[in-house]
């Protein structure tokens, strides 16, 4: 390319250039951006190009005039590299070609506002996203959040999904119209936004005092657990299988016949940043799920009502399959489990039942996996008689096995 594209960043709200910019911006062939920035520029004498999908054509067609011999500035709202176009534009054009001079974000004034420093902030973008899995799990993080929002993904849409989800200890604040004379801001709970309406052009601040958590990441005392008596995989046995599943960040992770939750929960803590669904037919064990998530604040567990393995089909693909109930009276579900985990991926079955061990040990035999097993039988202390006994446990035989990459 003949000339780098300049990609300047504009102050948020009043979208004033730098001085140090204005000069790059006057002598201009081109200047391209969002018709709200270029609107800003009415005296501008060269050629305007409004911005226009998708990011590649738009690339295309800035390269395209470069190669004319035509300067380029692209205009940006704040930081470029903030969730900002000039990602996109290093992709498509290659770093080489663009130089980028940033402005002050919109972060950074709404933190200035709190008197808070904006490195401590996770900052997000729901802009044009469909769920709200990164805030979910940074909320479960305990950490504060700077959330970007759009037209859908309002401040009184966000409000209604946290509270959906049952998100506490949070105060919300929304700043709208920041850096212009119409600049406000609020902060209140969560609850109080749900009818909230403001100008588009607003950023959300979620902000917490309470950053540790009571509970442990793993080892929560079964009694701790909402439950139906006896219907939970217990401690002893739910530490092995969390440790067999060889959890890590950023893994989608399925608990087949979730019960209350517990495994699900727990590997939640271990398993940074993961996408968790707990499958479970029984509609109150279901509310049970629902209440320890919001008990727990685990916020990345996503309660699923369904019967195996037909529900199996609306699930995304998964990394790890933990099964501690439901391999059924037939292979159906354990088979289609094996199908549907990636290739790599690990699965650990819990079972109680020789037919489910027999059911589990021969899918894994047909498909040519190489697989291991262990029983465990807990003994637990148990007072009795003004002494302690050691009570048993059920023995859980508990198998697992890798999928091959190819």
């Amino acid at each position: 390319m003949k000339h780098a594209v300049q990609i300047i960043g504009l102050h948020p709200g009043s979208l004033e250039p730098m001085e140090s910019s204005r000069a790059l911006i006057d002598n201009a062939d081109v200047l391209a951006g969002g018709k709200r920035l270029l609107d800003n520029f009415p005296d501008f004498k060269g050629e305007l190009l409004p911005f226009f999908s998708p990011v590649a054509s738009f690339a295309a067609k800035l390269e395209e005039l470069n190669n004319a011999d035509k300067k380029i500035v692209l205009l940006a709202d704040g930081d470029p590299l903030l969730f900002g176009i000039a990602e996109s534009m290093i992709r498509n054009l290659g770093a080489e070609n663009v130089t980028i001079t940033p402005c002050v974000s919109t972060v950074q004034i709404a933190a200035s506002r709190l008197g808070l420093g904006w490195k401590n902030f996770e900052i997000l973008s729901l802009h044009g996203r469909t769920d709200f899995f990164p805030l979910f799990s940074a909320l479960q993080r305990r950490v504060d959040c700077a959330v970007y929002t759009d037209k859908i993904n309002s401040p009184y849409v966000i409000a209604k999904a946290l509270l959906q989800k049952g998100v506490t200890g949070y105060t919300m604040t929304v700043m709208a119209n920041l850096g212009t004379e119409s600049e406000i801001f609020k902060s209140a709970a969560i609850e109080d936004f749900t009818d909230c309406i403001c100008s588009d052009l607003n950023i959300v601040l979620l902000t917490t005092k309470n950053t540790s958590d009571k509970h442990p990441i793993v080892g929560r005392s079964d009694d701790d657990f909402i439950r139906q008596k006896g219907l939970i995989t217990k401690l002893p046995v739910r530490a092995a299988g969390l440790a067999l599943l060889g959890l890590s960040k950023g893994q989608t992770i399925w608990d087949l016949g979730a019960g209350c939750g517990s495994v699900s929960i727990e590997a939640s803590f271990l398993a940074e940043n993961s996408q968790i669904f707990a499958l479970e037919k029984d509609s109150t064990r279901m509310e049970m799920i629902e209440k320890n998530i919001r008990k727990f604040g685990a916020y990345t567990v996503k309660a699923v009502h369904g019967t195996m393995p037909e529900a199996l089909a609306e699930l995304p693909a998964p990394d790890r399959i933990f099964i501690g109930g439901g391999v059924g009276r037939d292979s159906s579900t354990i088979t289609e489990a094996t199908v549907r985990l990636k290739p790599g991926g690990k699965i650990v079955v819990h079972a109680i039942l020789m037919g489910s061990v027999q059911r589990t040990t021969e899918t894994f035999d047909k498909l040519g996996w190489q697989w291991q097993a262990i029983q465990l039988q807990a003994n637990i202390s148990d007072k009795l008689a003004g002494d302690v006994r050691f009570k048993a446990q059920n023995p859980v035989t508990i198998m697992w096995a890798d999928k091959p990459e190819t």
